[in-house]
């Protein structure tokens, strides 16, 4: 079986890559560059400094989600650099890193990071996405502000519509959040996300598909499918998940979901056709500001003890505990009032309404075993505990074994009261998609999820007894501006760069045309249930193929202009200062908001 030490081919696919950009960069400044050529800025003769080569940084660690990035990275370059006159360094990073660095404001070098969002069920309410351009979220607290984006106005409107007392005011308060959001352009859209995966089909009868796709944020599959021949289901993933045995503490959103949703349990969550099912206990919604979990009788943990209302009021107030310490990336801020516990009930009330509670926060999160948590000091130390094995959870399979950077062996038990797996699944850890294809041909990986968009072509037409499956999704592939450093923090420069992007060729070449373009700045994809009217939203470019003029003309209609030699210049009198200092976060005396949000 292909290991994960196996990087070879990684390594030579992505410096290839980056050769290739390396020469369209090269191309696009030695002459003019298409547009915007002329000896002065937007109408007047006088030039500001000289527009510095922008850095782009995608995810290096992940999958077919990073064979796409590479094979889109290179068109979305050709715009910038033959349109707008700026060179454009592309960057390889590892996930964990890129975001650390961002969450902490640490990393200024990086102007625009290229990523996408795992479509998780729960994301189907938009709140978390939101949630990451608030402005108390910027700067260097550790939070998910990725963009430092810091608008008061927007975060303002985000509020009102998480404090609705009814579905229909928050919806159209959300409405309004995106709307703004999309008018600043605070958020570059590409195209829908995909869930690719494939499986062998002389080796596993394939279940639990539906519209949530082959990947790890639907966890369906894992206990939907069955062998039909061996004894142990291996899953192909990249070595995220494998790194700690304290899965809390996950930026990437996909080795996240197999913990919380394939070896733990949340109270109930969506299905794989994206219909609430109860796993663990009953949900009743009192009022907008009151929620009361009824545990199942025979919810048990995998090592026999009852999962309780203690447990669920443990298991929240510890994400609470995370999130403020900085050491759980996903802990999303909740108005508690109180949880209280009393046998196998958990009340939740909250100071103000907050519908989202149900749908997104309480769906997440796996419940914990509280009793292996105080033990593990997780309590003291919520990014720095350990588990050992085997790991007490509340889903259907226990972690037998984990072996960092390798694999993580799992049972099947008959504690859970919905889910039953039919055999041992060990999650094998590849470095590279490659490698997965060239296992799953060999008959060394029963399940692949999460390829990329020509491998599922090269599985479907190359590999005997195998099959790859297709599902477009709600989130979207982004240009996420680092909006609080120039040349982003400028409003123009974010929609020029919107633009000149042409989305069709970049979805021809890497999702085999298989998706439609995202043509607003929205988060969401357009595939999105909670997706806006298009009459209320900023469209970034006139057509898919991208408007190459509508950027220039942004630009020049705020002062900015392009040297003899093609070469973008901010406006003469452009202040180019940060908007707070690096290692600080945004301040009351620019910000008013801030001393309200604390």
């Amino acid at each position: 079986m292909a290991s994960a030490d196996d990087t070879t081919d990684s390594t030579i696919d992505r410096r290839s890559v980056l050769r290739a950009l390396g020469a369209a960069s090269a191309a696009g400044l030695a002459g003019c560059s298409g547009s915007g050529g002329g000896g002065g800025g937007g109408g007047g003769g006088d030039l500001g400094e000289r527009v510095s080569s922008l850095q782009m940084e995608y995810w290096s660690d992940y999958g077919g989600f990073t064979t796409t990035q590479e094979q889109m990275a290179p068109i979305i370059r050709q715009g910038v650099e033959q349109h707008l006159g700026v060179g454009m360094e592309v960057v390889p990073k590892g996930i964990s890193s890129q975001l650390g660095e961002l969450a902490n404001d640490q990393n200024r070098a990086n102007n625009i990071s290229f990523t996408w969002w795992v479509p998780a069920a729960d994301r189907l309410d938009p709140q978390e996405l939101l949630n990451n351009m608030r402005i108390d979220w910027a700067g260097a607290g550790g939070q998910s502000n990725y963009s430092n984006y810091a608008d008061c106005e927007y975060t303002q409107l985000l509020q009102d519509q998480t404090t609705a007392e009814t579905s229909e005011k928050r919806t159209q308060g959300m409405y309004e959040t995106i709307a703004y959001m999309a008018d600043d352009c605070a958020i570059g859209n590409l195209c829908p996300v995909a869930n690719i995966g494939a499986w062998r089909t002389d080796r596993v009868e394939m279940g639990g598909i539906g519209n949530g796709g082959i990947a790890r944020s639907n966890a369906e599959w894992a206990f939907k499918s069955e062998l039909t021949e061996g004894d142990e289901m291996v899953v192909a993933i990249n070595p995220i998940a494998t790194e700690t045995s304290n899965w809390l503490t996950h930026s990437a959103s996909m080795p996240e979901a197999m913990w919380q949703h394939m070896i733990s349990s949340p109270v109930h969550k969506y299905n794989e056709d994206f219909e609430i099912v109860e796993l663990l206990g009953s949900v009743d919604v009192v009022d907008a500001q009151e929620v009361v979990v009824e545990l199942f009788d025979d919810a048990q943990f995998t090592n026999g003890d009852p999962v309780t209302g203690e447990d669920v009021k443990f298991t929240f107030e510890q994400i609470k505990r995370g999130g403020e310490a900085g050491a759980y990336p996903g802990a999303a801020p909740v108005p508690y009032d109180s949880i209280e516990a009393d046998g196998k009930t958990c009340r939740f009330t909250f100071t103000e309404p907050y519908i989202p509670f149900v749908n997104t926060t309480l769906m997440r999160w796996g419940v914990v075993h509280k009793q292996s948590f105080e033990e593990a000091g997780a309590v003291q130390d919520p990014g720095g505990a350990q588990f050992e094995t085997p790991i007490v959870t509340s889903g259907p399979l226990q972690v037998t074994s984990l072996d960092r950077g390798q694999r993580v062996v799992t049972e099947p038990v008959d504690t859970h009261p919905t889910y039953s797996a039919s055999q041992p699944i060990i999650f094998e850890a590849f470095r590279n998609e490659e490698t997965i294809i060239t296992a799953l041909e060999a008959g060394e990986v029963d399940i692949a999820p999460e390829i990329s968009p020509p491998n599922a072509k090269r599985v479907n037409e190359e590999v005997d007894n195998a099959k790859a499956e297709f599902a477009g999704t709600h989130t979207s592939y982004n240009l996420q501006y680092v909006c609080h450093t120039a040349p982003c923090k400028f409003p123009e420069f974010r929609k020029a760069v919107a633009a000149v992007v042409n989305r069709q060729k970049l979805i021809d070449v890497a999702m085999n045309g298989q998706v439609e373009p995202d043509m607003y700045p929205t988060y969401i994809s357009h595939n999105h249930p909670l997706y806006p009217p298009e009459d209320m939203l900023y469209k970034q470019a006139d057509d898919p193929t991208g408007s190459p003029d509508k950027g220039v003309s942004l630009l020049e209609d705020a002062g900015w202009g392009f040297d003899g030699d093609g070469n973008l210049h901010y406006p003469p009198d452009a202040d180019l200062e940060p908007l707070w200092p690096q290692g600080e976060a945004p301040s009351a005396d620019d910000f008013p908001c801030m001393e309200d949000l604390g």
